[in-house]
């Protein structure tokens, strides 16, 4: 059995046994892909931009995984690597495809990979909880 370090609900959740087999991260559920960027017109030309939801959960995440990061001396992912998820999402009616950009930025702000290019997502299952939506990865 694993214990967990939970301050609060939108805060990752944090393994405090590390010698478990692979290291198991808790994070809140992210914004989904489709509501991930918005166009603005800059000129002539429209670009897509991250919404300000969307840079709030990397910044956010971002930091607490740079203090895990430190903390627990985890070396940042260089290489292709699969990492392995499981999605607990609000409603039955989401697209379990459209989460896993927004994570592999944040886990790159958080120094937890070097590079998304570097990810090889492997979504191992999704589950549904309106109360409490996560993501678990596995490292």
């Amino acid at each position: 059995m694993i214990a967990f370090k939970h301050n609060r609900r939108d805060e990752p959740i944090i393994p405090m046994r590390p010698e478990a087999r692979g290291r198991l991260l808790f994070l809140p559920l992210c914004p989904s892909t489709n509501d991930r960027q918005l166009p603005v017109r800059r000129g002539r030309r429209a670009v897509l931009v991250n919404t300000r939801e969307t840079n709030e959960y990397i910044a956010s995440v971002g930091a607490w995984l740079r203090a895990w990061v430190h903390n627990t001396g985890f070396t940042p992912i260089a290489t292709w690597t699969r990492i392995q998820y499981w999605l607990i999402l609000r409603t039955t009616a989401a697209d379990p495809s459209n989460y896993g950009k927004v994570l592999w930025d944040a886990l790159q702000a958080g120094g937890v990979v070097a590079n998304d290019r570097y990810v090889l997502p492997d979504n191992r299952g999704v589950g549904f909880d309106a109360k409490m939506p996560m993501i678990i990865v596995q490292l």
